[in-house]
């Protein structure tokens, strides 16, 4: 039976691909593919179906869907219809990284040696190879007006489609949530807090405050006081979802981006008067939530709930006992898990004993890949903000391609980092690709700015 259905889900996943190839070659417009498969990583992964090959990556409908959207790119690259740009310090160091993580699964193995283990080839697939796969779409092929439009759209539908299961899953109302797998107790995590369809929380509560910020700026690009109206009210509302998916990680890059906006862009929230609304919104949850956010129970809200933070310090301990005796290469990358039993001792863990991940990327990659693989990583934030500070500076305060934009894009960059700073954040594919697409759109606008190649509103 799981022969036929794995035949069945190749099958009809080659002809949907395969009719998703002939569209976009067809239009000649990667962007829609970009959508397709944005839509395809949140709702078409594996909560909705997949098929386990030994010793291989699993099969899903979107990793299909991503193969023949890369047949795509390479089709468009080939016949010329679409330019590439001189490479950055940010592919080289992606090119290290890479081959750091190859070298490494070499060394240590590809797939999982434990039950508990999360195979490293799919970790590298879903946290770093599809991410940077999406960042060269984006640099290269979402640079016109009616392109980043497009993109911007699609991330408000997505808001408020995550915004609203947000709280149809807060109030029970399962009816209508969809998918069904959502409302499901024995489907991902975090179940009781708001998750969408990532089936985890603080997943969920990630790519909302992303999305908030796209949004934001969205709003100020339109003129229509209806539209505007309809943004204004799901960006009213996207706190109070943030606020249901109870994790304070996401709490934290949510209080924390804004004052990004506050310095470089008071303009921006003059624009967004009713910015001091969610504030108070966030304010009147917490208040009259205090009773269930001063406890400790975390379905609830409850952020005395100390175990998980506990649980934090102490696997900063156990990466703080492996950087002595694995500092330039790590223990393997994908192998904190087999690690840790050597280096925890009667280390408590709490609820992270169920995952035994790391729960910070950073310190993740300095326990499984060294130095040799943290430098490279690191390397690629600092050139995504210096390319990102310089777009900034050549921009001027009016249009389309304005000041603005570049600070959405920093407080969304904060987003990330906090959130990967108490997140593994390697195992969430479709919020990589959100980040990732992100820093190559604002890479290649900068590269096209210092070429005169921008702007280019006029093109499709």
């Amino acid at each position: 039976m799981e022969s036929l259905a794995g035949n069945l889900l190749i099958t009809i996943g080659g002809f949907v691909g395969l009719i998703f190839f002939l569209m976009l070659l067809s239009r000649g417009d990667i962007v829609y593919g970009v959508i397709v498969y944005l839509f395809s990583a949140i709702f078409l992964g594996k909560s909705f179906f997949f098929i386990s090959l030994p010793g291989l990556p699993d099969i899903y409908l979107e990793r299909i869907i991503f193969v023949f959207l890369f047949m795509a790119v390479v089709v468009e690259l080939v016949t010329g219809r679409e330019r590439t740009l001189p490479n950055t310090s940010i592919e080289y160091w992606m090119a290290v990284l890479l081959l750091t993580l190859m070298v490494s699964m070499y060394r240590t193995g590809f797939v999982a040696t434990r039950g508990d283990e999360v195979q490293p080839f799919h970790i590298f697939l879903t946290g770093f190879l599809f991410p940077f796969s999406f960042y060269y779409f984006g640099k290269t092929f979402i640079y016109t007006e009616n392109r980043l439009r497009i993109l911007l759209w699609t991330s408000f539908v997505l808001l408020t489609y995550l915004v609203l299961t947000a709280y149809f899953e807060h109030f029970k109302i399962n009816s209508l949530i969809y998918p069904k797998y959502i409302a499901d107790p024995t489907e991902g995590i975090h179940y009781g807090r708001a998750r969408g369809p990532f089936a985890v929380a603080p997943v969920d509560g990630w790519v909302m405050a992303t999305l908030f910020f796209s949004s934001l700026f969205l709003r100020t690009q339109i003129e229509g006081i209806f539209i505007r109206g309809i943004i204004l009210w799901v960006l009213l509302l996207t706190p109070g979802a943030i606020f249901y998916t109870y994790t304070r990680a996401v709490w934290l890059s949510f209080i924390l981006a804004p004052v990004v906006t506050i310095i470089f862009s008071p303009r921006l929230l003059v624009r967004a008067r009713f910015f001091l609304i969610p504030l108070v919104v966030i304010f009147l949850l917490v208040m009259l939530n205090w009773q269930n956010i001063t406890g400790k129970e975390r379905e609830l809200g409850g952020v005395m709930q100390l175990s998980e933070i506990e649980a934090r310090k102490n696997l900063f301990e156990v990466t703080k006992s492996i950087f002595p005796d694995y500092p330039l290469f790590g223990v393997g990358f994908g192998r904190f898990t087999r690690a840790l039993p050597f280096y925890a001792g009667g280390i408590f863990f709490g609820t992270s004993a169920q995952i035994a991940a790391q729960h910070n990327i950073f310190f993740s990659l300095l326990s499984e890949v060294g130095i040799i693989g943290i430098i490279p990583f690191l390397l690629i934030l600092y050139y995504a903000f210096l390319y990102s500070i310089r777009f900034f500076k050549e921009l001027g305060l009016e249009g389309f391609f304005n000041r603005d934009l570049m600070v959405v894009f920093w407080a969304m960059m904060v987003i990330y980092i906090v959130n990967a700073s108490f997140i593994q954040t390697q195992f969430f594919l479709s919020a990589n690709v959100l980040v990732f697409l992100w820093i190559g759109i604002a890479v290649g606008f900068y590269q096209r700015k210092i070429l005169d190649l921008l702007p280019l509103e006029s093109n499709p």
